[in-house]
Parts: C-alpha cells; sequence; structure tokens
C-alpha cells in the first residue's frame, strides 16, 4: 500500500493535528497489511515483503569427479618417513645419503684445519615422532652400507643391500621405551676409511623383519628432525664431536634441486599397503592416497539461496590396513586452482588447509563401516563469488601422510546410489519483492 506524500503547511494547529491524524492511521494500516498473512504472497504490494518460504533440505548426487590420487609424498618433500614392519600389511626401510663427508676440521673452533685421520664414536642418530610411532614387543633397529655404484635409485638394487655382509650396527627397544630419538653406533673403521678415500656413506636403516613395530622419524633434509652423523674428528675427547646432516649428489641431476633432495632421505616400500577393493575411493595407506571430489551443485541453489547446512556425505567400508583399529585424523583441503588447471596431481598439491575456512577433520576408525558426513558449509556458501573462478572441490587427505600406513576406504559414484558420494543440503530461498 503506497503511502501518499502530504505537504504540510503552516496554516494552524487544527491542520497540523490532521496531517498528525492520518499519518498514525495510515502507519496503522500499513502494519496491519504486513503482517497479515497473504496466500501466495506475490499480491502483497510493493513494500511488502513475500511470504517467508519454508527451508528445504535436499540430497543432490552433486559429484561430478571422484577419483583417488596418489602416490604421495613426493619424494624428498615429506618432513617424515616411515620405518616399519608390520608382517603382511606394510614393511618399509629408510635410505639416508651423506655423500659430502667432511676431511677437515678446527680445533677447538679455531681457525687452524686440520686434516681429519682419526675418528672415534660414530653414531647414526634419527629423530622419532612419538605420537607416529609403536611396537608390539621389543624391535631391533639394523643400519645397513647400501652404497652402489649401479642403479643407485633403483629400489629392487638398493634393496638387496640389506644383507647380513653388509649390517654395520643394531640396536634393541623395548616396546615401552620409545623415545624421541634413536642412536645407533657404527664401526669407526668403515667412516675412517670413507673420509681418507674422499667418497661417500650411504646408510639404509630397517626394524629387523618379523618385528611389529614402526617408527615416524624426520627425514627432510637440513631440517632440524632430518638425521645426523655425528662422531669425534680425533681420538683426543677434548674436542668437540662434529655433526654431519644428510647430503647427496645424483648423476645426471646435477642442476635438479628437487631430484636430489628426492634421494638425499626417502623410504623405500618392500610391501605397501594391501591394495582396496574395487570402486572404492582411498584416504592414506602407503604409499599414501588421497580422495579428489569436484562438485556440482546447482547455480540456482548457489545463487538464489541461503545455505545453511552442507554436508559431504560418503559411506565407508572396512579397511585391512596397519592400526585399522585406532582412530586416525581426514583434513579436508580446498582447492584454489583455476577450472582450466585439469591436472588433479597438481590441483591437489596446490590445495589449501580446509581449517582455513572453517572446514574441521574428522577422527575416523578404518576398520569401521557407514555413512560418514563432512560439514563444508562454509565452503559451498564461498563457491557463490568463486564458482567460476576456482575449482570447487574438496581432498581428503590422512593425518601424518607419507609417515603411517593407516589406510581409509569409502565407495565411489559407481557403487549402488544409496553408497554413493553425495551432498545434503539445508537452505532458504531468498525473499523476492513483488509488485501488486
Amino acid at each position: 500500500m503506497a503511502i501518499p506524500r502530504v505537504r504540510v503547511r503552516p496554516t494552524g494547529s487544527r491542520a497540523l493535528r490532521a496531517v498528525r491524524s492520518f499519518v498514525v492511521i495510515a502507519a496503522a494500516v500499513f502494519t496491519a497489511a504486513c503482517t497479515e498473512s497473504f496466500e501466495g504472497g506475490e499480491g502483497c504490494p510493493l513494500l511488502c515483503p513475500q511470504e517467508q518460504a519454508a527451508f528445504k533440505d535436499t540430497v543432490l548426487y552433486a559429484i561430478a569427479v571422484d577419483t583417488t590420487l596418489g602416490p604421495y609424498p613426493i619424494l624428498g618433500l615429506s618432513n617424515g618417513a616411515l620405518l616399519a614392519s608390520r608382517g603382511d600389511t606394510l614393511e618399509t626401510y629408510v635410505v639416508i645419503r651423506f655423500d659430502n663427508l667432511p676431511d677437515v676440521f678446527n680445533p677447538n673452533n679455531e681457525s687452524l684445519t686440520v686434516p681429519i685421520e682419526r675418528v672415534d664414536s660414530t653414531v647414526l642418530r634419527v629423530f622419532v615422532d612419538t605420537t607416529g610411532s609403536r611396537a608390539a614387543a621389543p624391535f631391533t633397529v639394523q643400519v645397513y652400507d647400501v652404497d652402489t655404484p649401479d642403479g643407485d635409485t633403483a629400489s629392487q638394487v638398493v634393496a638387496s643391500m640389506f644383507r647380513a655382509d653388509r649390517l654395520l650396527g643394531a640396536r634393541t627397544i623395548a616396546a615401552d621405551s620409545i623415545t624421541d630419538s634413536v642412536r645407533v653406533v657404527l664401526p669407526d673403521s668403515v667412516l675412517e676409511a670413507r673420509i681418507a678415500n674422499r667418497s661417500r656413506l650411504r646408510l639404509g636403516v630397517r626394524i629387523a623383519p618379523g618385528s611389529n613395530a614402526q617408527l615416524r622419524i624426520g627425514a627432510f633434509a637440513g631440517g632440524e628432525a632430518a638425521p645426523r652423523l655425528t662422531f669425534d674428528p680425533a681420538t683426543d675427547t677434548t674436542y668437540a664431536p662434529l655433526d654431519v646432516v644428510p647430503r647427496t649428489t645424483l648423476a645426471g641431476a646435477e642442476s635438479d634441486d628437487a631430484l636430489r633432495l628426492a634421494y638425499t632421505v626417502y623410504t623405500l616400500t618392500i610391501k605397501g599397503t594391501p591394495p582396496p577393493p574395487p570402486g572404492s575411493l582411498v584416504v592414506g595407506g602407503w604409499p599414501a592416497r588421497r580422495t579428489f571430489l569436484e562438485f556440482n551443485i546447482p547455480r540456482a541453489i548457489l545463487d538464489s539461496s541461503t545455505v545453511v547446512r552442507a554436508d559431504l556425505l560418503l559411506d565407508q567400508r572396512p579397511s585391512i590396513s596397519p592400526d585399522a583399529r585406532d582412530s586416525v585424523g581426514v583434513q579436508p583441503f580446498i582447492t584454489v586452482t583455476n577450472p582450466t588447471v585439469r591436472d588433479l596431481y597438481f590441483v591437489s598439491a596446490l590445495s589449501a588447509n580446509g581449517l582455513l575456512a572453517g572446514v574441521e577433520p574428522r577422527r575416523l576408525v578404518p576398520s569401521d563401516s557407514g555413512p560418514r558426513a563432512f560439514n563444508i558449509v562454509n565452503v559451498v556458501r564461498s563457491w557463490r563469488s568463486t564458482d567460476t573462478t576456482t575449482t570447487r572441490a574438496i581432498v581428503l587427505r590422512i593425518d601424518g601422510e607419507g609417515s603411517v600406513g593407516t589406510q581409509l576406504l569409502f565407495f565411489n559414484s559407481t557403487a549402488p546410489l544409496a553408497l554413493r558420494p553425495r551432498v545434503r543440503l539445508t537452505y532458504l530461498p531468498r525473499a523476492e519483492f513483488a509488485l501488486p
């Protein structure tokens, strides 16, 4: 109802009282009209909003792409390495390269440089993340000389170096005595010979087969948690020990820093996580996998509604991976690349942690099954303004990727309809103003 414009003229108190009375009456009529319930709503005059629509709940099979990506981590780019002996489910070794051994030292930090002729107290130290380490019984960490002139990047060749005649040292650890580092004493004569010959020292570390144990060790070359080779540069113990971090030279990769880094400290897979059943989306395992999900939510909902709830629904299927009865975290990552980038491995690598968008991780038990919901409402709301500039996708990653063998499985889009990935939405259509 349109309110007529009234020009007030100072013609006396009677005219002024009449104008005031008219305004009060008009306001009352307007209020009554707008609070009255109208069928249909679109006949309501211009200043009255359409009747409030009800919330709508729906389940959409709006996953345009669902696939498993991997393997991860990219060699050399993981902060951790997995050292595991888990029987039939997982077996991994770790290779550590010291290709640049020092041959001189400065006694007592003086400017004088002295050749290293004798060494003492040689120790390999690896740092351990106790949260990702476990053992069912005492186990033995073994260190081998794995240097070979041929096929030094071939897994089978390097794995063949783990034999009795190349064993350099070992240490047995009680199951309840895993600390933040493991120290293994090595023969001084081996290091002396490598320094004298100006050659390299490449070490392979494993947990003795038949154990049921794993260690999550620091790996990033040059980082604080990287393995260390320590020794006294003379038999005189008054000198401070030298601390050597891993470095490598790689034939044919002199100008490729990333490739050299990849082979400085790395995990050697002897037996990976058992393969998943057909029709599965995989998160985690060894080598690790990620699940990529691209969404195609109708623009009519994104552009013309207020989304109040949005859940990604996945149906979990049981996994027989290591530690299948222990809960593990799943982190949703949000893609940030342009839709023209279709290399999904690259898209996944550039995704951002969902916590930045308010998407909380979930903890799941790999051996469980049934529907699982991930709250993605903040991401779906953001797609209203970014759906044409950013790939609308989520990548699921496991906590500790690259240093755990735990694996989660979900049904993919080839499963029966009730088990496929889907989106559950609750939204409110936006109210519109209508002419009478």
